[in-house]
């Protein structure tokens, strides 16, 4: 059945979507606060290209790194507006755009801020899967065109429940271990093979997720 009119303005609306994002965001930092990390440093200085697949974007707050604002590329769907609110409270910006619509001014604006110094945080296996698949080209040309070598992440937590949604998300819980591994940085040069870069970069991330994963005692997600 057809979600009513009256419904989607509800879950539109600014005030509704605070209202979901304070507490998240609140419970989110008590995560952190009493997660115990397991995490290795960075492997390269800022600014670059964070890559991380779409079932751990929720603890993308444990990735920050330095001073200017990461720049995360959102979908204009309501569950794109939500992240970008629970985002700004984590000192995290976003550009609205994804492969189907309005990616050519997401990617104008991340350009823009990736020439300002800032870092930049794509998911892609987002926003619609299949989950831990690189499912377009989005980020090698950002790559490409900012000139940032791309970084695989990946985050798992010992506790919180794993939903049966299409990416797997994780949500996390208190008093948890946390693990955070990085891959190698990826260079995309003008002229480099795309397959090879998709299949390197997909294998990096997915071999991440599952080092985590892992490292908490959780069974490793696969690709879908």
């Amino acid at each position: 059945m057809a979600t009513p009119a009256f419904v989607k303005r509800i879950l539109r609306s600014d005030a509704f979507q605070w209202a979901a994002v304070i507490p998240a965001a609140a419970y989110l930092q008590v995560v952190i606060w009493t997660g115990r990390f397991d995490r290795t440093p960075f492997p390269i200085a800022e600014p670059y290209i964070l890559a991380m697949w779409h079932g751990r974007l929720n603890t993308l707050p444990m990735l920050r790194n330095g001073g200017k604002p990461l720049i995360a590329l959102i979908s204009g769907h309501r569950d794109g507006q939500i992240i970008s609110k629970a985002g700004a409270l984590y000192g995290i910006q976003t550009a609205v755009g994804s492969s189907s619509k309005g990616g050519m001014r997401a990617a104008r604006e991340m350009l823009r801020l990736a020439r300002d110094g800032h870092s930049l945080f794509v998911t892609p296996d987002g926003p619609r899967g299949p989950r831990m698949h690189i499912n377009n080209d989005g980020i090698l040309d950002l790559a490409r065109l900012t000139g940032l070598p791309i970084l695989p992440a990946a985050v798992s937590l010992q506790r919180g429940k794993l939903l049966r949604s299409w990416d797997r998300l994780l949500l996390p819980g208190l008093f948890s271990k946390v693990a955070i591994r990085f891959g190698e940085p990826i260079i995309v040069d003008a002229d480099a093979d795309r397959a090879e870069i998709r299949a390197r970069l997909s294998a990096s991330l997915t071999a991440a997720q599952q080092e985590t994963d892992r490292l908490v005692g959780r069974v490793p997600v696969e690709p879908a």
